[in-house]
């Protein structure tokens, strides 16, 4: 970070995204040095805290991302639920919500009962398909957006399978940090908030964006091996070794493929962008490839600038010097008092240090803090905790 504190200092941020895709909006958020609380239900149940996969009785995605934030458990049923939540609103500058869309006003948390109270308050929400339009009222998970917007169908199979990783969640998230952090701004010159949308559903749209340029102004289908990211060339691929150990060729610019052809020893008769030839040329690129190990083809680059990477694992790739000298990988405290490695966010704003030890919230910690910032009393918090409305302990 820019400094101890963090560029976001003094922003306080409610995450009332449950279990979805705001929790990382919100993880963002406080990686910047926001404060944030996380509006859960009074008896700790069904959200992030209880999801599998758990690690000792705690949920993974609870530990990676709700640490740093604080916790004010909350229950909406109850008649004085939502005059406690109003009040908590007033003094805050961001709500990140990840309800369907109609929801939170019907429970009369959403934007319009907030922004009247607190012009600066920026609202920003994660709908699935989006507030409008005929899917709006729809459920679903990133599978279906990333169906829905074509994702799956530029993959190389036959039988297309589930993205490797949650487009449509993670860039819709990044987005609706974005937001939030443009609201703050405004709100700094303005005294008036935003009121954003980030759709789950548009996050995976949003990565198409060049196979959707083509799709439109060139008037062809776009899909698999139909263009140079997506399989077309071959000098941008995925081969086999003769190990059986995959190797990521991507020397797309010229100079890159020349370096490489000269050190495998392949005559790529000048085909390198000729589409007519790619077939052909593929089959010399795997041909050549598969007659040493990976391990023989790395030694062989070396350091050149060749452009070629071995595929690894996901535990392959954590445990990379690279990884860890970059601080790509942190570590946090367990609520068992443990402390264990866990993924380091994406942001960085300066040197990153590694003696830091995060750790994610207790149920109730920090609601006492939020809610006399809302002007509720010790006795009425006292009160308010003993009828079950919230939990503060």
């Amino acid at each position: 970070m820019a400094d101890a504190a963090g560029p976001l200092a003094g922003v306080r941020v409610l995450d009332l995204s449950w279990i979805g895709v705001g929790c990382i909006t919100t993880w963002l958020l406080a990686e910047l040095g926001a404060d944030v609380w996380k509006i859960e239900p009074v008896d700790g149940s069904d959200n992030a805290r209880t999801m599998e996969p758990l690690v000792r009785g705690i949920g993974v995605n609870h530990l990676v991302f709700d640490r740093g934030k604080k916790s004010l458990p909350v229950d909406f049923r109850h008649p004085e639920g939502r005059r406690v939540y109003l009040a908590v609103a007033d003094a805050v500058d961001v709500v990140v919500e990840g309800m369907r869309p109609g929801v939170a006003d019907r429970l009369g948390v959403g934007a319009d009962a907030l922004r009247p109270r607190n012009p600066a308050l920026s609202y920003v929400t994660l709908p699935g398909y989006g507030s409008g339009g005929p899917l709006s009222a729809r459920a679903g998970h990133d599978l279906n957006y990333a169906a829905m917007a074509g994702v799956l169908s530029m993959a190389r199979h036959e039988h297309p399978t589930p993205a490797p990783v949650q487009v449509a969640d993670w860039l819709a998230a990044s987005l609706a940090a974005l937001a939030a952090v443009s609201g703050v701004h405004q709100a700094g010159r303005t005294r008036r908030g935003v009121v954003a949308e980030s759709s789950l559903f548009d996050g995976a749209m949003f990565s198409l964006v060049v196979a959707q340029a083509q799709a439109l102004m060139l008037g062809r289908e776009v899909g698999p091996q139909t263009s140079m990211l997506n399989g077309e060339l071959a000098c941008y691929a995925v081969y086999q070794c003769a190990d059986g150990e995959p190797l990521a060729v991507a020397a797309l610019e010229e100079r890159f493929w020349r370096r490489f052809c000269a050190l495998t020893g392949i005559d790529d008769e000048g085909a390198q962008h000729d589409r007519a030839r790619q077939d052909r040329l593929r089959a010399t690129v795997a041909e050549v490839l598969a007659t040493r190990t990976r391990a023989e083809w790395l030694a062989l680059f070396g350091e050149e600038d060749v452009c070629v990477s071995p595929v690894l694992s996901v535990a392959e790739g954590l445990q990379l010097p690279h990884v860890r000298e970059r601080a790509g990988v942190t570590r946090m405290q367990h609520p068992d008092g443990s402390v264990v490695e866990a993924p380091a966010a994406p942001l960085r704003l300066g040197p990153r240090g590694v003696g830091d030890v995060a750790r994610t919230p207790a149920l109730g910690e920090g609601a006492r803090e939020l809610l006399g910032l809302g002007g509720l009393s010790v006795a009425e918090i006292d009160r308010l905790h003993g009828a079950g409305v919230v939990f503060a302990p």
